[in-house]
């Protein structure tokens, strides 16, 4: 029964990037902030049921992330989408596995396996197919910037997985990670309020961006209560395809052959389930 869910994470997630980048031409953190904007309401209804441990020092040093580098990170995944087409930047992504598995191994005991090397390759070959003859788009500041936020989200991902086993509340942390990008997104929006044009497009594109940043982290939750985590994550990888059929669809992003799209972000999906189930 968790494999719809998962799947219907994984359109969520591929919707959330689409919308993000259609929605160029809109102050950056005005989009941002939108996006979490469920965090405040969230955050109140799990604090009616759950007690945080405010006095651990492992989550105090774990708020570091949350309240100020995902919030930073946030803001630069959507101006590298205001900058960068969405079929380039989002198989990048693949790259957030390896720094979770670096972290992991590295810090918290966690092998390399036969699996996790082979899933390294094929991610590295699926970023091979898909820049290839188009080097020229690393001249760009979005790319570098969706590196290291693959690289941050990758050490956040191995970090929490090491904070569940303290503290067992997937949905009472997303309140945390919501509500801080929020609050520190919207104080960087302040003055760009006045910059926002309401038309009747933008508005239903913020309005999926809402729906997509929230629909995503609930139901990747509800799925987790079904099954297995790690066959959760690695159907959730597959946004990584689907983006690139959105992109290509969707947003007329064609200067390469939807067939070397799906074929590069095939390959990181699989090199991405590899290292998830490794």
């Amino acid at each position: 029964m968790w494999f719809p869910f998962a799947l219907l994470s994984a359109f969520f997630y591929a919707l959330l990037w689409t919308l993000g980048r259609a929605s160029r031409g809109m102050p950056t953190s005005v989009v941002t902030a939108m996006q979490f904007i469920a965090g405040p309401f969230l955050l109140l209804s799990v604090t009616q049921t759950i007690d945080y441990p405010w006095g651990e020092w492992w989550w105090k040093a774990y708020l570091f992330l949350p309240l100020f580098f995902l919030p930073l990170t946030f803001f630069a995944m959507t101006s590298a989408l205001h900058a960068t087409q969405v079929t380039l930047v989002k198989p990048l992504f693949g790259l957030s596995s390896i720094a979770t598995l670096i972290v992991a191994s590295s810090f918290f005991g966690e092998e390399v396996t036969r699996l996790g090397v082979l899933g390294i390759a094929f991610i590295t070959l699926g970023l091979f197919v898909l820049y290839h003859g188009r080097w020229h788009a690393w001249r760009e500041a979005g790319p570098w910037m969706v590196l290291l936020g693959a690289i941050i989200f990758g050490t956040n991902a191995a970090i929490l997985a090491a904070v569940l086993k303290k503290f067992p509340h997937v949905l009472a942390i997303a309140a945390i990670i919501f509500t801080g990008s929020f609050v520190w997104n919207l104080v960087f929006s302040l003055r760009e309020w006045g910059r926002m044009r309401w038309s009747r497009k933008h508005v239903i594109i913020l309005l999926g961006l809402i729906l997509s940043c929230t629909g995503q982290d609930l139901v990747t939750m509800y799925a987790f209560t079904l099954g297995p985590s790690p066959y959760v994550i690695a159907v959730k990888r597959t946004s990584v395809l689907m983006t690139a059929f959105l992109g290509y669809v969707f947003l007329h992003e064609r200067d390469q052959s939807l067939l070397r799209l799906l074929l590069s972000a095939s390959l990181v999906v699989l090199g991405v389930i590899a290292l998830t189930l490794h």
